[in-house]
């Protein structure tokens, strides 16, 4: 009867460690792709991009 309380109270303990390990490792990846995505945005070229064309402001004729 001991060891089978001693065997569950084991699983429990190795149960929750690789559970907060797994936790751990998940959070530190999604914030590794979190800081790639910041850097991304980072690199974008602000502004409006040459292809575009010229901006040529207009007024409204009334006849």
């Amino acid at each position: 009867m001991i060891l089978l309380i001693r065997f569950i109270l084991v699983s429990i303990i190795i149960y929750l460690l690789i559970r907060s390990f797994v936790r751990f490792f998940a959070e530190e990846e999604d914030e590794r792709q979190s800081r790639e995505k910041e850097r991304a945005k980072e690199k974008k070229p602000k502004g409006v991009s040459k292809e575009v064309g010229e901006y040529i402001d207009y007024e409204e004729i009334k006849d």
